[in-house]
């Protein structure tokens, strides 16, 4: 009898301890399906033996974030052969709340993308003109205050080359977003203001700088042309037609899901710092998106794979790349990668706490996707290792 009872303890301790666990990683592939079982903190991981590259990755992604001191990551890696979705560590430091693969993400500059889209669909319908004067489309009221506005285009404001001084680094800027509560989104017009006493960089097509402005006078041409915001804009030319339910403009729509808080060191202490309460522009047309990686996944997947995003005309215009040295272009709201993603295209993203990465490698028709909560951290690496699992490197 005791042995019995001994059996049917371990039995059902067994069953408890594997319910415990939790899912945090899965593959949806041609020729696997092995689902990864997976419990992980931010420096303690846990997790059991898979075969595959399921495993790997899973075992990849709970080792970079405690290496590298990263609360949590998702990485989506998708192939001719298959996709990989997984989740490692956790979304929120205070709570310990572990990491879901579904978590949205701040995605900062990766939406420069989302808007380089948006314009470009203007550009098919006859509403902007690539290579006209950005005072054309302008508010009557702002374009005096741009310098070389009548000089300026607007592809020039998409590839970075337009010269203008930047908003974000000004004292006046950085002072105002100490006080601004989260509760007051910032708006196009308030941000543009704090460049106006700025000198231009550079003289119109003169060389690539990258500057978050660029994308703040766009976000005003596309709001003064479609009589709406950009989110609408965004929502209603890529959101909806792609299905993209769980991607949103921080600050400006409801929350989508659940949405993991962003780290960095902010006092320069060597510590982590949570941004949950800072507004240092959230929401605005240089970096406003909140996303998941599989939303993003579908959006890299229709705009680089299948195509059905813009026209074919407006891809070759999207694609044409300007070169800034060391192997590294950018084209109209995309990037063309130098080492180690060298000849992947896409968006990397660092603000608020987050860093993050979409890349499109056309030879190997792989798309990965990857999201930290941990904004001092070298995404493109942790990228390529990811990629190596995948190749067999």
């Amino acid at each position: 009898m005791n042995l019995k009872l001994l059996a049917f303890s371990k039995i059902l301790f067994a069953i408890v301890f594997v319910i415990s666990l939790g899912f945090t990683g899965y593959l949806v592939a041609n020729n696997i399906s092995q689902r990864v079982i997976e419990k992980s903190l931010a420096k303690q991981v846990i997790s059991t033996s898979t075969v595959g590259k399921s495993a790997q990755l899973q075992k990849l992604l709970n080792e970079i974030i405690v290496e590298q001191k990263i609360p949590g990551a998702v990485m989506y890696i998708t192939t001719p052969k298959g996709s990989w979705l997984g989740a490692s560590g956790v979304s929120n430091l205070s709570t310990k709340t572990r990491m879901k693969p579904t978590d949205g993400f701040s995605i900062a500059s990766m939406s420069k993308t989302f808007m380089a889209v948006v314009v470009l669909k203007l550009v098919e319908q006859g509403k902007i003109g690539l290579d006209r004067a950005i005072a054309t489309y302008l508010p009557r009221d702002i374009t005096p205050h741009i310098v070389n506005s009548e000089k300026i285009t607007v592809r020039q404001l998409l590839n970075h080359t337009s010269g203008v001084a930047e908003y974000l680094d000004t004292k006046e800027f950085i002072q105002a977003t100490a006080k601004r509560s989260r509760s007051q989104p910032w708006t196009a017009r308030e941000a543009i203001r704090y460049m106006y006493q700025e000198e231009p960089q550079a003289n119109p097509g003169e060389k690539f700088i990258y500057t978050d402005c660029n994308y703040i006078l766009l976000e005003l041409i596309v709001e003064n042309i479609t009589r709406g915001t950009l989110a609408q804009a965004i929502r209603s030319q890529i959101l909806k037609p792609l299905g993209l339910k769980h991607t949103f403009t921080e600050l400006r729509e409801p929350i989508i899901g659940e949405v993991a808080t962003g780290y960095g060191d902010r006092n320069k202490d060597g510590k982590l710092d949570s941004y949950a309460q800072v507004n240092d522009g959230n929401g605005l047309g240089d970096g406003g998106l909140v996303s998941t990686a599989e939303d993003l996944a579908k959006f890299a997947k229709a705009l680089f794979v299948k195509k059905t995003l813009l026209s074919s005309k407006m891809m070759k215009e999207m694609l044409k790349f300007k070169d800034n040295g060391a192997g590294y272009s950018y084209g109209l709201g995309v990037e063309r990668f130098s080492s180690p993603l060298a000849k992947a295209i896409g968006h990397s993203g660092t603000a608020y706490g987050f860093v993050t990465l979409l890349a499109y490698l056309p030879n190997e028709k792989t798309t990965i996707v990857v999201l930290l909560n941990n904004q001092n951290v070298d995404i493109k690496s942790v990228a390529k290792t990811g990629l190596e699992v995948v190749e067999n490197k």
